[in-house]
């Protein structure tokens, strides 16, 4: 029974420090706090360890994370109401960590606000969490081609409003 304990504990920690970076990067961008994120990905990643039969049934681990860490955002969002953004230009950091972090999300909030809100999602997918479209198909459960077509809408109108600035997004 231990040995069994300690192999699901190393592969857990395998699994943790192949993916955590990502998995912090997806939540914060989603619900725009440092340590709501961490928290978000440490109670995935806690369930997933508790979760007797996850580790051996899911066939790809980092979008079932991902899909997991998305639905925990939601709830999140649903809980508490989506942070606006004169909400997070009023929050103080701690470390510079914190600070670049929250300039990124601010800089991409301020983009992506330009778009409806599932174009924004494939953007953000895209370019923010280095999903492909089949992942980014998984995760919302829509087809490739759906998400191929807000991609490509979101990427004219990107192109349309930034155009004028010097700025082309490819």
């Amino acid at each position: 029974m231990f040995k069994i304990i300690k192999n699901k504990i190393n592969e857990l920690e395998s699994i943790i420090e192949e993916h955590q970076n990502q998995l912090f990067s997806f939540a914060f961008f989603r619900v725009g706090s440092y340590h709501t994120a961490q928290d978000i990905v440490q109670d995935v990643f806690l369930k997933f360890f508790q979760n007797k039969k996850t580790l051996t049934s899911v066939k790809n681990v980092k979008t079932y994370l991902l899909k997991s860490i998305a639905n925990a955002c939601m709830d999140y969002q649903r809980k508490n109401g989506k942070i606006k953004m004169v909400d997070i230009e009023c929050i103080n950091v701690a470390n510079d960590e914190e600070k670049i972090c929250m300039a990124e999300f601010i800089r991409i909030e301020d983009l992506l606000s330009e778009l409806p809100a599932e174009q924004s999602e494939v953007i953000k997918l895209k370019f923010v969490d280095g999903l492909n479209f089949v992942e980014s198909a998984e995760i919302l459960n829509m087809s490739v081609n759906t998400i191929k077509s807000r991609y490509r809408y979101a990427m004219d109108k990107l192109k349309q409003t930034h155009k004028i600035k010097g700025e082309y997004y490819e």
